[in-house]
């Protein structure tokens, strides 16, 4: 499994899901094993990652980037046991699982993809590229520069967040009170429409009215006339069938009637041409009748184009398609 200078991790117990020895771990006097393998004993202890190698991966750990410069123990230096090794156990506990891979731990960060993985991912995806070694960087990456810099872009991100929400607060009170407005304007408007038209509307009643009442004050007279022609000819029409019996007093009565006939004859043409009426018809003005076919109708709405600041942003109200309210 373990080829020379291939970045494989020394951790391979890890990989195949063995686990170390836990009855050996830390027992004065004890033979060591390695922790990686878990039944092979221990030519080495790595100070900086709390762990006892075998000589095979001890090779591995001296030929990976990230654990080359690791200081090792050997030989007379070599502990029988290591004090802290319970407190690093526990520590070790709080290791996150590959979600690949879900009995190993998330020990690696891969610089080259930016990623973070196990030994397994490490080993099979990043074989070739630059990797830290988590455990070694933890500390000196809190204190460092990045992580100071991540808290201050939290925290700033954190003020515009509440800048954020205090522009909508504002930017939604600002909408009520635009559309309260707009819709008042609208029915103040509409109230205005209405009152014109009534005002038109009495107007023209008014105007019908005269001509009507004049055209029915002439035919009135125009009747009354009549009436007095009828009398006056039912009043000839008599004389004459009173005296058919006596033809000196019918010739009378006769020669008499003929101016009256002539009068009565000039007054019923007279009546005949004045019995007539002034027509007229309603004529729907033009420009309410395009106003009424007009998709537009009596208003429409339009963007007004305001630039609303929010934090950095910048928002322009979205044109309105104009729609037709209301006609009349």
């Amino acid at each position: 499994m373990f080829q020379r200078g291939s970045n494989v991790d020394y951790n391979m117990a890890e990989v195949d899901g063995r686990k170390p020895n836990q009855a050996v771990v830390g027992s004065a006097g004890a033979a060591m094993f390695c922790g990686p393998c878990g039944d092979v004993k221990a030519t080495s202890f790595c100070k900086d990652c709390h762990e006892y190698l075998c000589s095979s991966c001890t090779r591995c750990h001296e030929r990976l980037d990230i654990t080359k410069h690791h200081q090792l123990l050997k030989g007379a230096q070599f502990p029988s046991s290591y004090p802290t090794r319970q407190k690093m156990a526990l520590d070790l506990e709080s290791f996150e699982k590959c979600t690949d891979h879900p009995l190993e731990d998330i020990k690696i960060f891969c610089k080259t993809h930016h990623v973070l993985c196990c030994v397994a991912c490490s080993f099979a995806m990043h074989e070739h590229c630059k990797k830290d070694y988590i455990p070694d960087i933890v500390q000196s990456y809190v204190a460092g520069a990045e992580y100071s810099k991540l808290q201050t872009d939290i925290q700033h991100l954190d003020q515009l967040g509440v800048q954020c929400q205090a522009d909508i607060d504002r930017c939604m009170k600002e909408v009520d009170e635009l559309n309260w407005n707009e819709v008042d304007k609208l029915k103040k408007y509409k109230e205005d429409i209405i009152k014109y038209l009534n005002k038109r509307e009495n107007e023209l009643i008014a105007e019908m009215q005269q001509l009507h009442d004049f055209d029915l004050s002439l035919l009135k007279d125009i009747q009354a006339r009549l009436k007095t022609w009828q009398s006056d000819l039912c009043d000839a029409k008599a004389k004459l069938q009173s005296h058919q019996q006596n033809t000196y007093k019918l010739f009378l009565t006769a020669k008499r009637t003929l101016a009256l006939v002539d009068q009565l004859q000039e007054s019923l043409n007279d009546m005949q041409q004045q019995t007539r009426y002034q027509h007229y018809e309603l004529v729907k003005d033009d420009r309410i009748e395009k106003i009424l076919t007009d998709t537009t109708g009596v208003a429409t709405l339009k963007s007004a184009d305001v630039d609303v600041g929010i934090g950095n942003w910048t928002m322009f109200s979205p044109s309105l398609t104009p729609v037709k309210l209301f006609s009349f």
